[in-house]
């Protein structure tokens, strides 16, 4: 390893954010020096990576450039992953940025130090830069933390606040699920496994972008990419089943599990009124015999006052996807009929 810290950038069509995502990383020379800047162009079929080839020809000791035929954004962390070269390594998504000042501190508070993994703060912003929120955590800050502290933050967590230590994930021979979408959840999962010691800097360091248009969390794109959810839930749930229930970590990967199948069951039955619920119905199946603890919390999940998983078992799977989103949601608005 000869940088401290390795930024992956997964690229498909930014070629409208990209400039201001990389300009969030230029910093003083001497910082810039202990950086790596991966860009990976995702097979993209725009100016993305002209843009990105001249990032690396003027500050070749921080930025590279790599093109690849599109593989989804999995594909791109593995090869990042694959070619990092840093100490610790964290994801950069092309249409949001980091903040200048706070990567400084950053790379100053990281320099010295050896844990697994290092929690930072993240800024939502809209369109016009605004923040609209600041995530944080609730926990010591600038001190060594155990892991068995995770177990609270599992519900809360997201991979724009995450920064690991790049060998554990090659010990571990980590790899991120291509072809499909919503793999940052695995970012947040497996790796998790490996920690054993972190440490929380409270600075806000990413600046997440919300609202745009063509994101993998725009409406119709989660129509559309719905079932990506149970893929990823599939591999997630291989992690959990195969970690010991007395690890360190455990409680987190449940507590991680559980918020995400809420997500996944509400999204399906309650939030997207025009999506194929037999889908869901297939997973809901397999997961009473692969991960029954899970199967049996999926019946907790509500509806506004009902109880819609276990309603929707007890329906027979029924799958007339409209008319059982109109079903809960006309019991939202009228909770005592």
């Amino acid at each position: 390893m000869d940088k401290l810290l390795t930024i992956v950038i997964p690229t498909y069509n930014m070629e409208d954010l990209l400039e201001h995502c990389l300009n969030s990383l230029i910093i003083a020379s001497n910082l810039m020096e202990q950086l790596e800047v991966l860009v990976i162009i995702d097979g993209a079929t725009d100016c993305s990576s002209e843009i990105a080839h001249k990032y690396e020809i003027i500050h070749p000791q921080t930025f590279r450039v790599i093109d690849k035929e599109n593989g989804n954004y999995g594909s791109c962390i593995n090869r990042g992953l694959q070619e990092a070269k840093g100490k610790y390594i964290k994801i950069l998504d092309a249409d949001d940025s980091f903040d200048n000042e706070a990567l400084s501190t950053f790379i100053k508070s990281i320099k010295d130090t050896d844990y697994d993994l290092i929690l930072t703060n993240y800024c939502l912003k809209n369109s016009y830069g605004h923040t609209t929120e600041t995530k944080h955590f609730d926990i010591p800050f600038n001190t060594s933390l155990s892991s068995l502290m995770l177990s609270e933050l599992g519900a809360h967590m997201a991979m724009h606040a995450v920064t690991y230590k790049t060998d554990n994930l090659r010990r571990i021979k980590y790899h991120q699920s291509e072809g499909i979408s919503y793999t940052d959840q695995e970012w947040i999962f497996t790796p998790m496994t490996t920690v054993k010691t972190f440490t929380y800097i409270p600075i806000c360091l990413y600046n997440y972008l919300i609202g745009r248009e063509g994101q993998t969390m725009n409406f119709s794109n989660m129509s559309r990419n719905i079932h990506h959810n149970l893929t990823v839930m599939r591999t997630l749930i291989k992690t959990y089943t195969g970690t010991p229930n007395d690890s360190d970590i455990h409680e987190y990967l449940k507590n991680r599990i559980e918020c995400l199948a809420e997500y996944i069951y509400t999204l399906y039955l309650y939030n997207m009124p025009k999506v194929d619920a037999s889908q869901l119905a297939d997973f809901d199946k397999e997961l009473r015999d692969t991960c029954p603890p899970l199967h049996l919390y999926a019946a907790t999940i509500r509806a506004s006052r009902l109880p819609m998983v276990k309603m929707w078992r007890l329906l027979g799977y029924y799958t007339n996807d409209h008319g059982l989103h109109n079903f809960f949601r006309y019991r939202k608005y009228n909770p005592f009929k």
